[in-house]
């Protein structure tokens, strides 16, 4: 009977947790959908803009940014993008292990975060974090990534830096998502993935000039660049973790039925049992009994 009392409980235990990983599961998926609507919400602005950025520099070979001319020095700063939490698989291994295995190639000077699971990895790795983001992975938005990029802009301007690069997690579908590495500053056309006009057309013309709007442009460029990634990122994770709470989930299914095969073939044992022994003390009842009247 203790057997079948442990069963018992271990069912009841899978029981709950099933219940906590299908919650996770559906939330997940809710909130997947949620990203990428916003995603899609702001990519004809952002699109726009990147492609308007990418026509300048194709088509205009004098017109210079400083944020568009590329330094020497080769000091490399990483904005990069992990969750809050775990349980999404190996989401957050795979963009750290990226992130970790490229910053072996360049001189790292900044480590900028954003998401817990980011700041724990490189105190692992015993990397100073310079700056941190911890609220802006869950639910992204602009005013997040204004403040990004103001505080990198910011270090920037300081010469502190001479390339940023933006670590995150690229979603091109429910299914199929990787970690990737886009170079954030200097702005170079090639680097800009947008679709451009194969020739210039004269009757194309930047008011006041290519200078003005390409300065304008550019904090928009960065910030819808953020903001991108941010999502990515977030739908990413929330893919990852609803194939992560679908495979819990059927493995726990799996476990049940054979725990309760197990458990009903220990309590109709145990039933055969007690028949037997109902039936032995009855054979022996009817013996006594019986002996009992021959002595008599």
């Amino acid at each position: 009977m203790a057997d079948i009392t442990a069963i018992k409980h271990r069912i009841r235990s899978i029981g709950d947790t099933h219940q906590i990983t299908k919650a996770m599961e559906l939330i997940s998926v809710a909130k997947m959908r949620k990203m990428m609507d916003k995603q899609a919400y702001s990519a004809l602005y952002f699109d726009s803009v990147r492609a308007t950025v990418k026509d300048i520099l194709c088509h205009s070979a004098d017109v210079h940014n400083k944020y568009t001319t590329p330094r020497g020095g080769g000091r490399a700063a990483y904005v990069v993008i992990a969750g809050d939490k775990g349980l999404a698989g190996a989401f957050n291994n795979n963009v750290l292990g990226l992130a970790w295995e490229h910053m072996q190639r360049y001189p790292v000077h900044y480590v900028i975060t954003i998401g817990q699971m980011a700041r724990a990895f490189f105190e692992t790795k015993r990397q100073p974090v310079d700056l941190e983001f911890t609220h802006a992975v869950a639910s992204p938005t602009l005013h997040d990534a204004r403040g990004i990029v103001r505080d990198i802009l910011d270090l920037y301007d300081k010469n502190l830096m001479d390339e940023v690069y933006v670590v995150f997690t690229h979603m091109h579908s429910s299914s199929d998502y990787a970690p990737e590495i886009v170079k954030l500053l200097p702005i170079e056309e090639k680097d800009i993935k947008a679709e451009v006009r194969a020739t210039y057309s004269g009757d194309l013309c930047y008011d006041p000039s290519p200078h003005e709007v390409l300065d304008v442009l550019v904090p928009q460029y960065l910030i819808g660049m953020i903001y991108t990634t941010l999502i990515h990122s977030a739908a990413s994770e929330h893919a990852a973790r609803m194939v992560a709470m679908s495979s819990a989930n059927k493995n726990a299914e799996k476990m049940l039925d054979t725990l309760g095969l197990e458990y009903n073939r220990l309590r109709q044992g145990a039933i055969t049992s007690e028949l037997l022994d109902l039936t032995s003390g009855k054979f022996f009842r009817e013996s006594a009994a019986q002996g009992g009247q021959r002595k008599e």
